[in-house]
């Protein structure tokens, strides 16, 4: 993929956005991220079924929805990238989107561990290029006052991808097998790449940037304009510790509650896609009215409020997993998913207020390695480990033991987006 110049992007001197495109635009990005989402999560769903059909271990199963897709989704997001802030968005999306769709189809052809986890790798892949080529746009779509709300719509899909996905997971697995459902979170993502392709037009690179646009450098120079910010150090490491925590919650609740609970897949599908998804929209509607509000009266908002957020989750979480009441377990996870979500787009935001257009694309893609290699990586593994070395003493409650240790992890990376706003208004480029 060539480098291209701002002219060649646009097309035009003038990059007039309407209304009308904006929100198509907004809506085919937002349904972007519902497959990201329930293309990456959907397999939490089906660990039980998966796990009885092709006779895996919970070490084995934490590899898969770990380090399987994340270990590629880190080290591609850096070059993939690379590739959004010097070409063309647009197409490097829509191919990204095509791989990982057509991997998640293919995982319901799978037939042992290693086949499993070669599809993972390719979903891993393909979502590398995914949220760097969708960020950057949305960058260059909406202004900064508005960036928030643009990245909080964006981040609805992938809520929707949550709910509604979710729940249709469960129900066609238990109706249908898992294999079906691996189809069907896979195959419509091939033909949303096709339609974002022919639809949406690539937006001028840096369009409200501050500073003149720099020329286009090595790969590895955007790096280091990335990590020569202390502010972006410190997100870094913040969002990576943080994920550890409540990502390695993500894979495992669902299998935590058909063992501890006694919950059907269809349950827990229907139960964790409405409750999560309610909760993540109220929350994602709450950080795309209130976050700008907020920013508006100072920008260190941005990560203040990631900060808070997560801090409030901690004893939310544990209070979930540790309780024998099940009404109670899915109260405090309602609660704490709107208190996440409320931040999402928040973050994101705060990445592109300190980075020049053409560093934009990387430093998602390096939050995303270290989200990725740590936080998605090791945080299941970690879980899963734990949970094969305690089963044996405490049984199904292993699995809750496990979970709890993990949460933990949460608060170190609050402590990262503190320190990272002390560095923040030295930082701003827009």
């Amino acid at each position: 993929m060539t480098n291209v110049t701002q002219s060649e992007l646009s097309g035009e001197a003038e990059f007039d956005v309407s209304k009308g495109q904006l929100a198509w635009t907004t809506f085919l990005l937002s349904a972007v991220s519902l497959f990201n989402y329930m293309d990456r999560y959907g397999i939490s769903i089906l660990v039980e079924p998966i796990k009885a059909d092709l006779q895996l271990s919970d070490t084995q199963l934490g590899l898969l929805t770990g380090f399987a897709f994340s270990l590629t989704y880190g080290l591609f997001g850096i070059p993939l990238g690379r590739l959004a802030d010097t070409g063309h968005r647009v197409r490097l999306l829509a191919v990204c989107l095509a791989i990982w769709s057509a991997a998640t189809a293919a995982m319901g052809a799978a037939n042992n561990f290693i086949q499993l986890a070669i599809t993972r790798v390719f979903v891993g892949i393909g979502e590398a290029g995914g949220t760097p080529s969708s960020n950057s746009l949305i960058g260059d779509y909406y202004p900064p006052e508005t960036r928030a709300r643009g990245l909080s719509l964006f981040t609805f899909g992938g809520t929707i991808g949550s709910t509604v996905g979710l729940a249709l997971i469960g129900i066609i697995a238990d109706q249908f097998g898992w294999r079906t459902a691996f189809v069907f979170m896979g195959v419509p993502g091939v033909v949303l790449a096709v339609v974002l392709l022919m639809t949406v037009r690539e937006p001028p690179r840096g369009r409200f940037q501050a500073v003149e646009q720099a020329p286009n450098v090595h790969w590895w120079d955007g790096v280091k304009a990335v990590l020569n910010r202390m502010t972006m150090r410190h997100m870094i490491a913040g969002y990576a510790i943080s994920a550890f925590g409540s990502l390695g919650i993500g894979a495992w609740q669902a299998a935590f509650f058909i063992r501890v609970h006694g919950l059907t897949l269809t349950e827990i599908g229907t139960a964790l896609g409405v409750l999560v998804g309610l909760a993540a929209v109220a929350g994602t509607l709450i950080g795309a009215v209130v976050g700008p509000m907020m920013v508006k009266r100072d920008r260190r908002w941005e990560l203040w409020w990631p900060a808070t957020a997560y801090m409030i989750c901690i004893p939310l979480y544990v209070v979930a997993f540790m309780t024998d009441h099940l009404w109670t377990a899915y109260a405090m996870i309602g609660i704490a998913s709107i208190t996440v979500y409320t931040c999402v787009g928040l973050l994101m935001s705060g990445v592109q207020s300190v980075l020049p257009a053409d560093a934009r694309a990387i430093g998602i893609a390096l939050i995303m390695f270290a989200g990725g290699l740590f936080g998605a990586g090791i945080g299941p593994l970690l879980v899963g480990f734990l949970s094969d070395y305690w089963s044996a003493t405490y049984g199904v409650d292993g699995l809750r033991y496990a979970i709890v240790v993990g949460i933990g992890f949460i608060f170190w990376g609050v402590l990262h987006f503190f320190f990272a706003s002390k560095y923040y208004l030295d930082d701003l480029v827009s």
